[in-house]
């Protein structure tokens, strides 16, 4: 399998992923818009009807956004090492047996500098999110939720502050507030793993950068903080990419999609504990990545399927547009269809329009970044 064949199966998971989301928010508006059902207020267990039970089924497909987080983190962590793997570039540059920069036989140097590497993370973060941006001031001007001049709150948008915990700033496009946990991560993962690589404290990065957060919520902080160690268990694998990738082979596909819908639907069912269930879904997804690298398996299989693939591409610009479309498309067939019709409106028309902007988005905003790359 080679290295680009490697990369369109991390395509068909970024796909997979935004759909989740989009089904997040689809399924909410269309509860509401069909069954006047908020979601939100309600449980699996106190749901009677099929169609009720589906829908909420789909809208507890928050692990579409912790799949984001774990993928990142992985993707940043090899970034930062450039496409070698920490343990076999530090094979190659210390003796056997020798000490390892990341705490194991081997090594690893950042072969970027940090201001390069941060500038290069802002230029493909803030094009296509300015770009939805300005939608999300029109779109919060003309529903009535933002009176300008609101200078603050505009700022604060930019910045993503809205996704900071504990935030006074109130969001204009609600999916914004991961983005402050990638570019925090972002920020302060390559000076976290320089000191670590100096003082030969790889393997305390990842697990510090798991449990820290974890802790903190444990201890009171805003539960959302546990993002953070979905983005370390990330670079967990990107460390120890060789040795988790051989140990994962042994597992067959079919074990690792079981695996997935287990703590997925345990989640659903509110059966773990909030930290609880975000962790294993930390575990069960560096499990699906690491078989999305493989080939020959269940999951890559799945995953290189070619509409799953073209979805991941513009996976982003979609992330950006979909929840402000998904309502103008629920408040237009909002009392003008009935149940049915207006949820396959939603799903449907709303997936297709979300598509389309987001084809545009890309070709504007992030287009521009990929063709300087190459």
């Amino acid at each position: 399998m080679t290295a680009q064949d490697r990369y369109v199966a991390l395509d068909g998971l970024r796909g997979f992923a935004v759909l989740l989301v989009f089904c997040v928010h689809a399924a909410g508006n269309s509860a509401a818009v069909a069954l006047n059902l908020d979601l939100e207020r309600t449980s699996f267990t106190a749901l009677h009807s099929a169609s009720e039970r589906l829908l909420f089924w789909l809208y507890r497909s928050h692990h579409g956004v912790f799949l984001f987080f774990v993928l990142s983190g992985f993707l940043i962590g090899r970034m930062w090492w450039r496409n070698t793997p920490p343990e076999a570039a530090l094979r190659a540059a210390s003796p056997p047996g020798g000490p390892s920069a990341l705490g194991r036989p081997g090594g690893a140097r950042p072969v970027t500098s940090y201001a390069r590497f941060a500038w290069r993370r802002t230029l493909r973060i803030y094009p296509a999110f300015l770009v939805s941006f300005v939608a999300s001031l029109g779109f919060a001007y003309y529903s009535g939720t933002w009176t300008p001049p609101d200078i603050a709150r505009v700022i604060g948008n930019a910045f993503f502050l809205n996704g900071a915990p504990g935030t006074p700033v109130a969001p204009f496009n609600i999916v914004t507030w991961s983005l402050f946990y990638e570019m925090t991560f972002y920020f302060a993962f390559p000076l976290a793993a320089t000191i670590a690589a100096a003082r030969g404290q790889g393997v305390a990065l990842w697990v510090l950068g798991i449990a820290l957060p974890a802790a903190a919520a444990l201890a009171g902080a805003d539960i959302v903080v546990v993002c953070w160690s979905l983005l370390f268990v990330g670079v967990a694998l990107a460390v120890h990419e060789d040795t988790l990738s051989a140990k994962v082979a042994r597992i067959p596909g079919g074990a690792v999609v079981v695996a997935y819908l287990a703590v997925t639907t345990a989640a659903m069912l509110d059966a773990l504990p909030v930290i609880a269930a975000m962790l294993a879904f930390g575990a069960v997804t560096l499990l699906v990545v690491a078989k999305s690298l493989a080939s020959g398996n269940l999951v890559s299989q799945l995953l290189t399927c070619a509409p799953l693939r073209a979805l991941g591409r513009v996976s982003y610009s979609f992330y950006l547009v979909h929840w402000m479309i998904v309502v103008l498309v629920a408040r237009a067939v909002d009392g003008v269809l009935g149940p049915l019709p207006a949820t396959l409106a939603i799903f449907l028309g709303g997936f297709a329009l979300c598509a389309l902007t987001a084809a545009v988005c890309w070709w504007l905003a992030e287009r521009p970044y990929f063709a300087r790359k190459s």
